[in-house]
């Protein structure tokens, strides 16, 4: 299996410009005359005043190129990967929320932080297959070298131990900057007993340098979600996803007793990941969504939530509402074909609950 592990030159943003400070030269000349002999100065008097030097001319010599950042090779980034599984596995089994932050970043982290809040606060009382089951077999392509001040990015693909079977773990690390501690910034799963396609590297737009983020298609799925077809085309896999919600939804309503349900989606591009080229031609695509589930009762006025080891972890031992909303964050790897080759297929996806807020009864 053939993944990336692979630094990028990103474009940073602009930085914002100095203040600038303005420089008053004082000079003091004085001049004297008289038909007198002048006396010879004093002994305490002062030295008289010379005016400052010029300022040097800029230069207009060419700056210095920025250092390249050390490489990576690919024992170290399978390491680098290794690690984190390993680590976080301790951290979140000891609820260490600081510690999270030197393994995470981005949404992942947000995710991780509220989970170990919710435990601290209401218990431990449902675990979760990504924090407790070994990965292992970590596969890395080559990794790519990038300069300081840019980010850098490592993609690998490993394998879940889930009882008898198993099933690729798709993770995606970031160092900023080209320093400092690589921290998972994406973490989904494929299917049990299925593959994921090998990666050569991190897709650009349309061959310039700047990064492909495939952030239109993570607007379109998140859209898909709620709100109805959009310009991309789904493969089944998608397809069934798409539906699901949809039929959740209804389930809902049924809850509410009568009541109402809304739900919203919205794609979380600020904290996106760049897209990957596939050796086999297409592009991955990985998009994070939050999906919002606002529910108000029916015409008793409650409803009740059957209480579930999920369900408790979210909202302690509360189970009924006047009106309740529920956030859930969705990872989702898509394999997009070159542009009229097919419809976009879902391969790899993991739903985490984020948040409850809401009025009990």
């Amino acid at each position: 299996m053939a993944v990336l592990a692979g630094p990028i030159k990103t474009q940073l943003p602009p930085t914002l410009l100095a203040a600038l400070t303005t420089l008053t030269l004082l000079t003091t000349t004085t001049a004297c005359s008289s038909d007198k002999t002048p006396k010879p100065p004093k002994i305490n008097q002062a030295a008289p005043k010379t005016a400052a030097p010029p300022l040097p001319a800029a230069s207009n010599a060419p700056q210095a190129p920025a250092p390249v950042a050390p490489p990576v090779s690919e024992s170290e980034a399978k390491t680098i990967a290794q690690n984190y599984y390993d680590q976080s596995k301790k951290t979140k089994s000891s609820h260490d929320i600081a510690g999270l932050d030197q393994l995470e970043t981005g949404t992942l982290l947000d995710i991780s932080k509220a989970r170990q809040q919710r435990i601290i606060k209401f218990g431990n009382n449902i675990q979760l297959a990504e924090e407790t089951a070994a990965t292992s077999d970590i596969q890395v392509a080559k990794p790519q070298d990038g300069p300081n001040g840019s980010d850098r990015w490592l993609l690998s693909i490993g394998t879940q131990r889930l009882g008898s079977d198993s099933r690729p773990a798709l993770g995606v690390l970031r160092q900023t900057q080209g320093t400092g501690p690589w921290k998972m910034a994406f973490l989904t799963f494929g299917e049990v007993k299925k593959t994921l396609p090998g990666v050569a590297q991190i897709s650009t737009v349309d061959g310039t340098p700047e990064i492909d983020y495939g952030d239109k298609i993570c607007s379109d799925f998140s859209s898909s979600l709620t709100e109805g077809p959009t310009s991309t085309t789904w493969g089944a896999s998608a397809q069934k996803s798409i539906q699901l919600e949809k039929t959740n939804k209804q389930g809902l309503v049924s809850v509410t007793k009568g009541g109402n349900v809304s739900v919203r989606s919205e794609a979380l591009t600020a904290n996106h990941i760049p897209a990957w080229n596939t050796t086999d031609g297409a592009k991955l695509v990985m998009c994070s969504v939050k999906l919002t589930s606002s529910m108000t009762a029916g015409p008793s006025g409650t409803f009740t939530v059957n209480q579930s080891a999920t369900y408790e972890n979210l909202s302690g031992r509360i189970t009924t509402w006047r009106n309740l909303e529920i956030a859930n964050i969705g990872m989702y790897a898509f394999k997009v074909p070159a542009t009229g080759n097919g419809p976009v297929e879902l391969i790899a996806s993991s739903g985490r609950p984020y948040s409850v807020d809401g009025t009990s009864a």
